[in-house]
Parts: C-alpha cells; sequence; structure tokens
C-alpha cells in the first residue's frame, strides 16, 4: 500500500505541474461549486493529511476500523452544497491552495518526499487517527489512495486533459475498496448485474 500511494502522488504531482492548472486556477472546475484552484488544495490533502496525522501520537483506544467501514461511517444522503460539512472542504481546500499553483505543488513534492522516507520504516499496522476514526496505518493510506486517484480524475476532467494513468497496484486496491463500499450499500446482486449482466442492470450503482 505503501509504493500504491507514493507512486500515486508522484502522478498527481505531475499533473499540478501542469501549465494549465496555472491558467485556470481561478476558473470553476468539474465540480459543482469548487473552483480549480480549491480542488487542487483538495487533492494535495491526500497528502498533507497522512503527513499531519502521523506528527500525532497513536490515538489510545478506540475500535481499528478498515477504509470501507470508513467511507460507509459517513454514509448517507448526499448533502446539501451548502450544508457545513461541504462548504468546509471547499474553505479548506482554498487555504490550502491561497500560495497559489506554483506553492501548492512545491509543499505537495517536500510532503512526498519526508512521507517516502518516512512510511517504510513504520508498521502497517499502525493506529492512526482520520477525522475521528481510528485506523491502521495500510487502511489510512487506502482511504488517501482513493482520495488520490477519484480526485485526479476530478481535477483532470477540470482542465480539459486526459486524466493520468496511476500505477496498477493502486487501481486494483480503488477499485475493490469502491466495489466493497457499493456493496455494503447496494447489496452483492445489483453489483454484480451491474458489473456483468447490463441487461439485467436496473438502477445506477456508485460507491459514494
Amino acid at each position: 500500500m505503501i509504493s500504491a500511494f507514493l507512486d500515486t502522488a508522484e502522478v498527481a504531482s505531475g499533473l499540478l505541474r501542469s501549465p494549465v492548472l496555472a491558467e485556470r486556477w481561478e476558473q470553476p472546475s468539474a465540480l459543482a461549486q469548487f473552483r480549480v484552484s480549491g480542488l487542487a488544495g483538495h487533492l494535495a490533502r491526500a497528502v498533507f493529511n497522512v503527513e499531519r496525522w502521523l506528527a500525532e501520537l497513536p490515538p489510545a483506544g478506540g475500535t481499528l476500523i478498515d477504509a470501507v467501514a470508513y467511507f460507509l461511517s459517513g454514509a448517507g444522503p448526499a448533502p446539501h452544497l451548502e450544508d457545513a460539512v461541504p462548504r468546509r472542504i471547499r474553505e479548506v481546500g482554498e487555504q490550502e491552495a491561497a500560495g497559489g499553483p506554483a506553492a501548492l505543488t512545491e509543499e505537495f513534492d517536500a510532503a512526498r518526499a519526508r512521507l517516502a522516507a518516512q512510511l517504510p520504516t513504520m508498521p502497517l499496522d499502525r493506529p492512526v487517527g482520520v477525522f475521528g476514526r481510528v485506523l491502521p496505518l495500510d487502511q489510512c493510506l487506502l482511504t488517501r489512495l482513493v482520495e488520490l486517484v477519484v480526485h485526479l480524475d476530478d481535477l483532470a476532467v477540470s482542465l480539459e486533459v486526459p486524466t493520468p494513468s496511476v500505477p496498477a497496484k493502486a487501481t486494483d486496491a480503488v477499485i475493490a475498496c469502491l466495489t466493497r463500499i457499493a456493496v455494503a450499500r447496494h447489496n452483492f446482486l445489483p453489483v454484480m448485474r451491474t458489473l456483468a449482466r447490463r441487461e439485467r442492470a436496473t438502477d445506477p450503482i456508485a460507491a459514494f
């Protein structure tokens, strides 16, 4: 999981360095009410937050959960874009991006380099606090890998450039995680039919 996370972060760095990002920095993104700048900042937080969480002492007590349970813990009706949580997500993304595209990329690459040195020295079962939940390090990294892959696509679509390819080990992990979330939300049969029997597929199936 460490190499999948770091290698995908390297792909994200390439997109953050795209000259198109600077050109469209203040324009709307493909996500409603997100500017390109805020979306870039939100993408970068997938790396920034890992470093921040690892700088804290491992949480004492608390039940360890996996990445699927983490994402399902926030499941429910889609919040209105002006609700507190979506609004806060946009605000924090803009705060991360406040220095402009060049500064954001430099900070992203510096954090990525520090994590490349730090993560291999840490046990994968180390507890990590993630927004009030406690996950083993490998599952924490999986949640951020999902964020990287999903928002890499969001940002590429926003810039109208091809979505960069990510390593196969990352796509395998992300697709497996998203499929398990979809099964938990919709049950196995609808997901299986969507993937294997389109003539029997009914409602759209999504993980989020």
